[in-house]
């Protein structure tokens, strides 16, 4: 019956600890809504540029389409651009609080 006791007590203050490590002092990133993924888009491209990893072509682009895509159960947004000559498309994926995922660019 003692170890019985001294299990409960131990159980009791296991949770109680994990009670105090929850806190709320911290927020959580507010999920994108289609102006602010090609705003976060437009700026990822701009860094893009500038690390070599995009030709500067991509500064002068055309508006850009933003839609909600879901890839194996995963939503992510879908920013596109399409080049002045219509011959290539660019493609950045964030996440639904504005993470850049990964590019791709194709012909069209």
């Amino acid at each position: 019956m003692k170890q019985l006791s001294r299990v409960f007590a131990l159980c009791l203050f296991m949770s109680a600890a994990s009670f105090s490590l929850a806190h709320e002092s911290h927020e959580h990133a507010a999920p994108l809504d289609q102006t602010t993924a090609v705003t976060t888009a437009d700026t990822k491209i701009k860094e893009l540029i500038d690390e070599g990893k995009l030709t500067s072509k991509w500064a002068a682009k055309a508006l850009a389409t933003a839609e909600l895509v879901r890839v194996d159960g995963i939503q992510n947004w879908v920013v596109s651009y399409t080049d002045e000559d219509k011959k290539e498309r660019l493609q950045l994926i964030f996440t639904t609080t504005g993470e850049y995922v990964s590019m791709n660019q194709s012909n069209v």
